[in-house]
Order: C-alpha cells, then structure tokens, then sequence
C-alpha cells in the first residue's frame, strides 16, 4: 500500500529520536517492537523481562474493547506498526497514521506494505475514505488542541462510527502548581471530560487501568538502578581521562539536571499513581 506523506514542520524530531532508539534496544534485548506501558496482570512479576508479556496483554484489552461491528480502523500515531500489525492478524482493515520522521520509516518497515500509511500530522490528514473506529493508543496526549483533534477524528467516522482512546491523563489542575508533578504528560482529565461533553459522541465504556499501568514504571526503576552505576563509573573514569572535556560536556549539555531527571526516582509507580490517570475511553458517534 502507498505511504502518504505531507512535511510537518512540528514534528518533535528529538523525541521521534528518543522513541526510535528504545524501539531499537527493545527490540534487541527484550525481542518487543511495541512502545507502549505494560499492562500487568495479577501474578505477572514486575520485572523487565516480563515487560514484553505486559505489553502483549495491553494490546489484547485494547483489542478486546473495539466493538463487534468494527472492521476499518485509523490506528493514529501508530509508533512502530505493531498493533497495526496485531489488527490486520485479526482481520481487521487498518490505515495508519505518523508524522514523518524515525518512527514513520520504522512502521513502514514494520508494515511493509500491508497497511496505507499516512505520514502526515492527524490535524492535516486528508482522505475520503471514512472509518469505523479512529483509535488513538498513547498519541491523543501529543495531539493539541484537544477539542480539533476530537472534530477531526469525528470527521473521519461513519455514521455511528468509533473513537477508543487508550493513555496517560494528568490528575486535576491543583497539582499544577508542583509544574504538573514529576512524571509530565498527558491531558488533563477534567480538561478531557470538558471537551468531550461538548462533543457529539455517547461515552459507551471507560475504564480506569492506571493501577495495571503503574508496575511500568517500577520497571523503569529497575532499568535506571542498573543503567546509573555504569553511567557514574563511565563519567568518572572520562574525567580522568579528560577533566577538561568533562567539565564543559557537563556544563553545556547540563548533564547534572538530567541525571537527576532520570536517577533520582521521581519515575516511581507511586509518583504515577498520585499525579496521573490512565484510561480507556470507548465513545459512539451519535
């Protein structure tokens, strides 16, 4: 199938970078494509090795929620392809949708032809053909303003038609004023349920998984208590090495501030759990 493409000058080419290349260690140490949170099953152990196998069982509830009647789909902000691929094994007809850059060349990759990719921004999306169901799996939460994204997903359904959306929700507004608390993104939940309410679409399902999220993030813990010894081992024999070069790398790419970003622990579940939400909304076109 042909990738339709169209330039996107704000694409967060840093980010796409940052994506990519945990695509590629992913893929490499734990054999997992998929970028998405682990969803953790009761007798799943948190640990790293089993974060594919959470992955796998996120992918199987997401599927689980699309309604009987689906069988087109736009999955957007498709990351590497893999639930594209998952739908297309079920017998689903899926388009896919990812503004260009590293993580549209790895879905077409990944696709390799079986599914139309549109490398473009969701907002510039043009396209007659209409959907089922637009689903949105951790990619609303890049996607502003709100209320544009949700008429353009509208735009794009049949009568009757689907929207799932499956992410990262900021808790209320009184947190901003610790900037949002210490793991960022998301919308705001209130701001969500703002704008869907102004929207022509019934809530036919939402369900709050932020406690089958959350164990990811003590993976994450487990990665950065392995990853900060060798970072510090790295750094201190590179001033030895090079006292000089070290100092300045360290004041210009401030690499204090980011190691105390990544190693201080403020990326623990229960930091998920106190500033964030993560749900699954299943709305019907009215």
């Amino acid at each position: 199938m042909p990738r339709a493409k169209t330039s996107d000058p704000d694409v967060k080419v840093a980010r796409e970078i940052g994506l990519a290349m945990t695509n590629r260690l992913a893929r490499y140490f734990l054999d997992t494509d998929d970028l998405h949170y682990g969803f953790w099953p009761d007798g799943l152990t948190v640990h790293v090795r089993n974060l594919p196998r959470a992955q796998e069982a996120y992918s199987e509830a997401l599927i689980a929620d699309i309604p009987a009647d689906v069988t087109t789909l736009l999955d957007v902000g498709c990351g590497t392809g893999a639930n594209a691929l998952r739908l297309l094994e079920r017998g689903y007809k899926v388009d896919c949708l990812s503004p260009p850059g590293p993580l549209a060349e790895l879905a077409a990759e990944n696709l390799a032809g079986r599914a139309k990719l549109f490398e473009t921004p969701f907002q510039a999306l043009e396209t007659g053909t209409r959907y089922d169901l637009i689903l949105f799996s951790e990619s609303i939460l890049f996607i502003r303003p709100l209320d544009v994204a949700i008429e353009k997903a509208i735009s794009l359904l049949r009568p009757r038609g689907y929207v799932l959306v499956c992410d990262i929700f900021r808790r209320p507004k009184q947190w901003k004023k610790y900037h949002g608390g210490p793991i960022g993104g998301g919308h705001y939940l209130e701001d969500w349920h703002n704008t869907l309410r102004e929207q022509p679409l019934d809530l036919v399902r939402e369900t709050d998984i932020t406690d089958r999220i959350a164990p990811t993030f003590a993976v994450l813990e487990q990665i950065m208590d392995v990853l900060h010894p060798v970072y510090k081992l790295f750094l201190s024999r590179l001033r030895l090495r090079r006292p000089w070069t070290t100092r300045l790398v360290t004041r210009v790419a401030d690499l204090d501030k980011y190691e105390a970003k990544l190693f201080s622990g403020r990326y623990s579940a229960e930091n998920f759990r106190r500033h964030k939400a993560y749900y699954r909304f299943l709305y019907q076109l009215r």
